[in-house]
């Protein structure tokens, strides 16, 4: 009788130690992929954004010529935040210099006459907000999966389970628009 018992709680237990890791590793595995197609759906307003630059740049060359230290650090912010397209905090930081050379750009339009007159500038810099306003939008929907997935990797029961299978901390994308 002891080894039919000790038989029966030792399966018991391999059994809901076996449940423990395929619910956790699901979970797990349907956060990650939660939190990943939020960032396919953001990255895609800021790659129009990067689209759009070179129109922005040349009808801001036929304005002022003078400008080209800000263009060519701009260009070259877009290059690398164009290049990365994977979720991170390289990522993160190209894209808030690229937002900031932006704004200096529209900034700039206050004074310059012609240029805020121009209807390709206004037209830009409309698409430019809209594309802004959607950015925030997506970036607080990927924020909350991430912060839904971190707190959840961080559970004491599902914690090492991250830990063994690696489901890494992801980072939060915070950038101004």
């Amino acid at each position: 009788m002891d080894l039919i018992n000790i038989l029966i709680i030792g399966s018991a237990v391999a059994l809901i130690l076996l449940l423990w890791i395929i619910v956790g590793v699901r979970h797990l595995s349907h956060l990650n992929s939660a939190y990943k197609d939020k960032w396919e759906s953001l990255s895609s307003p800021l790659r129009k954004r990067h689209d759009l630059l070179p129109n922005f740049v040349e009808t801001l060359r036929i304005h002022d010529q003078g400008q080209e230290a800000l263009i060519g650090k701009l260009i070259a912010v877009r290059q690398k935040a164009a290049r990365d397209y994977s979720s991170g905090i390289t990522k993160i930081e190209c894209e808030y210099d690229f937002s900031k050379g932006i704004h200096e750009i529209i900034g700039l339009a206050a004074g310059l006459p012609g240029l805020a007159k121009d209807t390709n500038f206004l037209e830009l810099r409309t698409e430019f907000e809209y594309l802004g306003r959607d950015i925030e939008e997506k970036s607080k929907e990927y924020n909350d999966a991430v912060r839904l997935y971190n707190k959840h990797s961080r559970f004491v029961l599902i914690h090492p389970l991250a830990v063994i299978f690696r489901y890494h901390r992801a980072d939060i994308f915070e950038v101004e628009v």
